[in-house]
């Protein structure tokens, strides 16, 4: 099949959502399908954009790429999602919800539509056009979180398939025992509000008055921020191997401060390799994040719970080696090929 996959952007840095869209394009052209990978300027149209349009795609060509493209994918770089910017195809696949709207416009010449929902994107767009699009019934959408399907339900969204994401088993893998970690707390940092970094800090800053000697490390794309303590080790920008090994596996806990989240990928790599997991209630975590078995979970911008909760795992060996058991069981069962396996069977279903 001829497959147009459709991103709202290029990102320069590491980004979950794009990362998933990548892995689905390489299994899907491992598999012998013919993948485009379609990248938007995501720039407003303007005579400067336009003009710096050609700029962009050099620096893009030319710049490092913290992914690795299977050779058979083609990627093309577009100013804008208008049709005529669009290869035809069987299927043709938005990964967000801008996305989604350039893609209700397109003739059957780009082929089946659908609509892989990794996020409810009310905090990037008005709520009634997160909601329109969630109601195009020429789109199959793919969700990918039990916490986004409720919302689906909700909405009366149609044509809904429930694929999971799925963990690289070989490269998120406990490799260190507990002793050995030099970190008791490690933590993704983002200037975005949404991930709540200011409250995962303070929560930080909270048990570095109880616990004596207490170590922490932050991690991100961005650049190390002010309030971010001395005390706290940064790594900016750490590649995935790197964050395997040196950070996650290094780590006895893992936080996961954020306000929201449509999967929460870091909090699973983490658990994955061994970490005990405490995290918000963030909706993206449901699915692998058990209180009391899997994780501890706390109330989002609480500050003073993450505290409690980090307290307790650092003082309780019993209750750490039960979560950190049962959520290497837990991840398990996030496989790649699975969800890739279920992908294809959608598309396909719908180009018989």
């Amino acid at each position: 099949m001829k497959i147009n996959i459709l991103l709202p952007n290029f990102a320069m840095r590491p980004s979950g959502g794009h990362r998933i869209a990548y892995q689905y394009a390489n299994g899907l052209a491992k598999l012998g399908h013919s993948v485009n990978l379609i990248f938007s300027s995501g720039k407003r149209n303007t005579f400067l954009n336009r003009l710096l349009f050609p700029i962009l795609c050099i620096i893009i060509f030319f710049g490092k790429k913290w992914f690795k493209f299977n050779a058979a994918i083609k990627r093309k770089y577009v100013f804008n999602l208008n049709e005529s910017n669009i290869p035809n195809a069987n299927i043709t696949i938005a990964t967000a919800c801008i996305t989604a709207l350039a893609l209700e416009k397109y003739s059957e010449n780009k082929g089946k539509k659908f609509y892989l929902i990794q996020h409810y994107e009310t905090w990037l767009m008005p709520k009634e056009i997160v909601d329109k699009t969630w109601g195009y019934n020429d789109m199959t959408k793919i969700i990918i979180s039990k916490w986004l399907w409720d919302i689906g339900k909700n909405l009366k969204t149609s044509n809904m398939i429930y694929i999971p994401n799925f963990i690289d088993k070989h490269l998120f893998a406990k490799k260190t025992k507990k002793t050995d970690r030099k970190y008791d707390v490690s933590m993704i940092y983002s200037h975005n509000e949404i991930k709540g970094a200011q409250y995962g800090i303070l929560a930080l800053e909270l048990v570095k008055k109880r616990v004596e000697n207490f170590s922490a490390v932050l991690f991100g794309s961005c650049s190390r921020g002010k309030e971010i303590p001395q005390w706290i080790d940064y790594i900016e920008n750490p590649s995935q191997n790197f964050l395997a090994d040196s950070i996650y596996n290094n780590s006895k806990i893992y936080l996961c401060s954020s306000i929201s989240e449509g999967w929460g990928l870091p909090p699973m790599e983490a658990m994955a390799c061994g970490a005990a997991v405490v995290t918000t209630r963030n909706g993206g975590v449901d699915d692998f994040c058990i209180d009391g078995e899997t994780a501890l979970m706390c109330d989002i911008k609480n500050a003073e719970q993450m505290c409690e909760k980090i307290t307790q795992l650092l003082t309780n060996a019993m209750l750490y080696g039960k979560l950190t058991e049962r959520g290497l069981e837990k991840t398990g069962e996030f496989s790649f090929n699975q969800s890739l396996n279920k992908l294809e069977e959608a598309l396909i279903s719908q180009c018989v």
